[in-house]
């Protein structure tokens, strides 16, 4: 009898145990939870892990995450031009700000330089650099100011994350939003695919708009998006792309279907990609009967076919090496 007491005792201590270690796994939130390296399966509506690694930024790093850090930079007071480029000044800028914070003064942006760049909060109304740095990564229109897009975009955001959807970014949304990404174009980016929304991230930083119908950028290569910026950078024009990896063109070596290839339009605001390509860059022989030019662009070869195809749709058609 003693001896059935005593082992239901046992029973129900070890019952309460894991009750208890239950729940500290139900209420480990905020930075204990992100801190995990290896997070485990949740129950309920937390099933999915999230993924928080902060991207490492160093000198020759180019696309979004590189903007959005210049912006950050500029929002502590850093004179430095936001190009989406980590070069000599911009690496100047991080290690006065680090020496400022009492970090390690190496001009690599890693995860508390980051921690200490994202340490303020922006809410509706909000103006200037750090708006910017925040529709940035968002994929908006980056004007600088909160308004009710930018916060339609932060809610969604934060709503699909499982954070408090009041649309105003503290810090542990700003970790969500920079650290839950990888949009940064490697340097040596010759062969990196990117998906169709990280595309239209990287294009909408350098003001290029959505392109137009049902173009596709699944798929198309980092050096490509890379190119298109470029060219949009060297020719002042606005540039409108027409065409991209979607389902329709050949499916040759450095097609489109290969992530090589963009579609720009000619007409209209096209006139003037097409002035430049003409008056800048340098002719060679036509592409059967469509003229050929070729040029190159931050180290990027182009080459800038005239196309007129025969049911119409004249374009250009360039391809980035």
């Amino acid at each position: 009898m003693r001896k059935n007491a005593r082992n239901l005792l046992l029973q129900g201590l070890a019952a309460v145990l894991l009750a208890g270690g239950a729940l500290g796994a139900v209420n480990a939130t905020g930075d204990e939870a992100d801190a995990s390296p290896k997070p485990g399966p949740r129950s309920g509506s937390h099933a999915t892990p999230l993924k928080t690694v902060w991207p490492t930024l160093r000198t020759g790093s180019r696309g979004t995450d590189v903007l959005t850090a210049q912006h950050l930079l500029a929002a502590r007071g850093h004179r430095l031009t936001a190009d989406g480029v980590f070069g000599r000044r911009t690496a100047k800028a991080v290690r006065d700000f680090q020496t400022r914070s009492g970090l390690k003064a190496d001009g690599v942006v890693g995860p508390r330089t980051w921690s200490r760049l994202t340490a303020l909060t922006v809410a509706p109304g909000a103006r200037g650099q750090a708006v910017k740095a925040l529709q940035v990564q968002l994929g908006v229109r980056a004007d600088g100011v909160f308004g009710k897009k930018t916060r339609a975009a932060v809610s969604g955001f934060q709503k699909k994350n499982r954070l408090a959807a009041d649309g105003v970014v503290r810090p542990a949304t700003w970790h969500r939003i920079v650290a839950g990404t990888t949009s940064g174009i490697p340097a040596s980016g010759r062969d990196v695919r990117l998906d169709h929304r990280l595309a239209l991230r990287q294009l909408a930083a350098a003001g290029i708009k959505a392109p137009v119908g049902r173009t596709s950028l699944d798929g198309v290569r980092a050096r490509t998006v890379q190119g298109v910026i470029a060219l949009k950078k060297a020719s002042r024009c606005t540039v409108t792309i027409t065409g991209g990896t979607e389902s329709g063109h050949s499916n040759g070596t450095y097609s489109h279907a290969k992530g090589y290839k963009l579609d720009l339009r000619t007409r209209d605001e096209g006139r003037c990609v097409t002035n430049w390509i003409k008056t800048t860059q340098r002719k060679g022989k036509p592409r059967g009967n469509d003229p050929r030019w070729y040029g190159t662009l931050d180290g990027i070869s182009a080459e800038y076919v005239y196309e007129t195809p025969r049911n119409g749709g004249i374009h250009w058609d360039i391809t980035f090496k």
